[in-house]
């Protein structure tokens, strides 16, 4: 099948790998990502989805879900467009066929509750065949891949049935990392590690990008936010938040909530929003007593919840490498055995017989932690995330097996680079986002412990260098 000439990029896999880049476009009801696939089946080919946990691709076929261990898997962010009964948009991408040369199209629907999965559609289908549970079923309203070149030029005042893209800003990092958005004003305001401290009188000015309001319905405006305290007093900095002008909270007291982060959602109907751009800005009270930390912003639309914390959620995973800065030097955790999960705790011990315990901040900015240094007491172990990469020299490759029933079967492969430079790994402990946990003990030939995935038991673990 090879590179498309549609202008999509496709690359070929198997075994339920995902190329690393690659971009979900569907998820599952606990978050965890789908990927639109291809497959060559009962001769022709077929749009489906795959995901690690699959061990394959999935497509559909006779009303049942086939698994097939080859197929392709489509790199880029996607243009969808709405449609139901079978209809396809005329702009709609045929990246398949059936066996006597019918295009097919690729679909995604929300089959059940919290879930985007993916299938296909052609008009005598009269719907989108969608697999979920071992069995295709049919859904009447649906989303198309369509051509890339779909996407109209900004002047375009509307684009009737066009999706809205993830929106986001999240001011974990320098810079932000955006989706959809523009930063188009500070004034009094300045990044802070993990956040944006507004001060009093202060503002942030977004704007973003709705192609078809009658699409989004109605939007759902998150914030992630917090008044700093005062000593040990609450802390005071009023919030307004107004989109294209007409106020959505006004003077709004944020609860300190013990410190915490707190998360304030606004409902914005259809009417509210305009094709094109829109302007959502973030004020704190000129007569504000401390500063007002803003931590995220999210812009979802009412039929696709959290699009944009699993958008952020997918830049972590296409970015796993994590470098931080720390009161012993550089930290580097990259830990992969291909599950496309976020981690959440590492441990480990290094040759000179430091310990090391880490918990992530959100979006892992930062970690803390406790440190213990051969003869020392253990102590506070903090670090800020300097850099996030794709890719790790230093990283050490094991192949490795997994063991149940009585016997050791193939498992994939495990990458990985943990603590300071220079300094060689004993021990490693790891739980991602998910619940799944490892930990292993390392020797002069390769490792030995034990996974547990969530919700099951645990199984051996072990490796040899690859």
């Amino acid at each position: 099948m090879g590179i498309s000439a549609d202008g999509y990029r496709w690359e070929a896999a198997c075994g339920g790998w995902i190329p690393p880049g690659a971009v979900p476009h569907g998820y599952e009801a606990d978050g965890e990502p789908l990927w639109v696939c291809r497959v060559r089946m009962r001769d022709g080919v077929h749009p489906g989805k795959v995901r690690p946990g699959f061990g394959g691709a999935q497509a559909t076929w006779g009303g049942a879900t086939v698994s097939v261990d080859e197929y392709e898997v489509l790199m880029d962010r996607g243009v969808w467009g709405i449609a139901s009964g079978g209809a396809v948009p005329a702009d709609a991408l045929p990246v398949g066929r059936e066996g006597d040369g019918e295009p097919l199209y690729v679909a995604r629907a929300a089959v059940a509750p919290g879930t985007l999965h993916i299938g296909k559609v052609r008009p005598a289908f009269g719907a989108a065949n969608i697999g979920y549970g071992n069995h295709e079923h049919k859904i009447h309203s649906y989303e198309v891949l369509l051509h890339p070149s779909s996407s109209p030029p900004s002047e375009t005042p509307q684009r009737t049935g066009i999706q809205m893209e993830p929106t986001y800003a999240d001011f974990g990092t320098e810079p932000p990392r955006i989706g959809n958005v523009t930063i188009t004003g500070l004034d009094r305001s300045s990044a802070a590690g993990d956040h944006l401290a507004i001060g009093a009188g202060g503002s942030v000015e977004l704007t973003f990008d709705v192609p078809d309001p009658a699409v989004v319905r109605e939007a759902c405006v998150a914030l992630r936010a917090l008044a700093s305290m005062l000593s040990r007093a609450p802390g005071y900095a009023p919030l307004t938040v107004r989109l294209n002008g007409r106020p959505l909270a006004d003077r709004l007291r944020i609860p300190n909530g013990g410190g915490l982060p707190q998360r304030l959602a606004f409902a914005v109907p259809a009417e509210e929003l305009v094709a094109g751009w829109n302007t959502l800005r973030i004020e704190s009270g000129h007569d504000a007593r401390s500063m007002l930390w803003l931590y995220r912003v999210t812009i979802d639309p009412m039929h696709a919840h959290d699009q944009a914390g699993l958008a952020l959620e997918r830049q972590a995973i296409a970015e796993p490498v994590l470098r931080y800065g720390s009161d012993v030097g550089e930290v580097v955790i990259f830990i992969d055995r291909g599950e496309q999960a976020v981690l959440d705790q590492v441990a480990w011990a290094d040759a000179s017989g430091a310990e090391y315990a880490i918990t992530f901040e959100k979006q892992q900015a930062a970690f803390y932690g406790w440190t213990r240094q051969p003869g020392e007491q253990p102590r506070e172990f903090r670090g800020r995330l300097i850099e996030r990469g794709s890719f790790a020299k230093e990283a050490r490759r094991f192949s490795t097996e997994e063991g149940w029933g009585g016997g050791w079967h193939r498992s994939g492969d495990l990458l990985f680079a943990v603590g300071r430079p220079g300094r060689p790994v004993t021990r490693l402990t790891w739980r991602d986002g998910r619940g799944n946990n490892g930990t292993i003990a390392f020797d002069d030939g390769g490792f030995l412990g034990t996974y547990q995935r969530v919700g099951e038991g645990p199984i051996g673990y072990r490796g040899s260098p690859a």
